[in-house]
């Protein structure tokens, strides 16, 4: 038997409207004590809805009384019985008192139905906030936080729809194995924060930039143009020149155009702006 919370909200309203209306029509017999039994029918309808020890006794307390006041009104029709004026006040009595305890449960279940409704919304609010730390670590670098390799793809499908063409950075910070091997670990992560800085502060605007390797960056330039990059990779080493200085540090960049072409395999058009940057790295060392 389904619960009356379950019931569909047209079908309530159809019997309430029904049960209502009875009550203008002029009929035979007692009414009242229909409406009364229906009435009754609820309460117990509404024990099973509610989970709590401490409704539950109070609602078999309204069903109990209002019980009390439906048998003293039908005794109250038996002629023997209309005499006697306990039993004439008592209908009324214990009627009050159940439709009483009845209204009071009502409005415990509505006041905990209230705090269930707004716990639920601190959980909701939680479990989005808690979705979208989520998502920004599964796409942020811990260390730099800049975006990590897997943005990257994910930027590379959207500038693929997007038909966005540009220059693709590959770089590679050298020696800065020795920086770990020498000072450590944390010395070589504040290399990398400093590193992740410096491209963050100084690449052009509408620029975007990844870390997706132990000192490897990836810097996607919004224009083509082979003059203005140079000028971006000329600040570039200026930039770090005080850093590499420090650290004996070099670094090495390959630079690959993208358009629509290419972006739609970014694992050839990565390894293409990798081998770029290699090249690059043994002509300068072997001079």
């Amino acid at each position: 038997m389904k619960k009356i919370s379950q019931l569909p909200t047209g079908l309530t309203i159809f019997v309430c409207f029904v049960v209502l209306a009875t009550t203008f029509i002029p009929m035979k017999g007692n009414l009242e004590t229909i409406t009364s039994s229906l009435t009754l029918a609820l309460i117990f309808l509404l024990v099973r809805e509610v989970a709590g020890k401490e409704m539950k006794f109070l609602l078999i307390l309204a069903a109990s009384t209002y019980g009390l006041g439906v048998i003293a009104d039908l005794l109250d029709e038996i002629p023997e019985l209309a005499s006697y004026w306990l039993l004439v006040r008592a209908d009324n009595i214990f009627s009050n008192i159940g439709v009483f305890l009845l209204c009071f449960c009502f409005i415990k279940i509505l006041d905990q139905r209230h705090e269930l409704v707004e716990r639920l919304k601190v959980q909701i609010t939680k479990s989005r906030e808690l979705e979208l730390e989520l998502s920004r670590q599964a796409l942020q670098d811990d260390l730099t936080g800049l975006q990590n390799r897997r943005s990257l793809f994910r930027r590379f499908d959207n500038m693929a729809i997007n038909l966005n063409r540009g220059m693709m950075a590959y770089i590679d910070i050298d020696n800065f194995k020795q920086v770990n091997d020498r000072m450590g670990h944390h010395q070589g992560d504040l290399v990398l924060i400093e590193m992740a800085n410096i491209l963050f502060r100084h690449s052009p605007t509408g620029s975007q930039i990844y870390r997706i390797g132990g000192d490897e960056f990836i810097v996607l330039l919004p224009s083509e143009d082979q003059t203005l990059c140079q000028e971006w990779l000329d600040q570039i080493f200026e930039k770090t020149r005080e850093l590499r200085e420090t650290f004996h540090l070099g670094i090495s960049v390959g630079l690959v155009p993208f358009h629509p072409g290419n972006l739609s395999d970014p694992d050839m058009l990565l390894a293409k702006a990798d081998n770029a940057m290699y090249e690059e790295k043994e002509q300068k060392y072997r001079v």
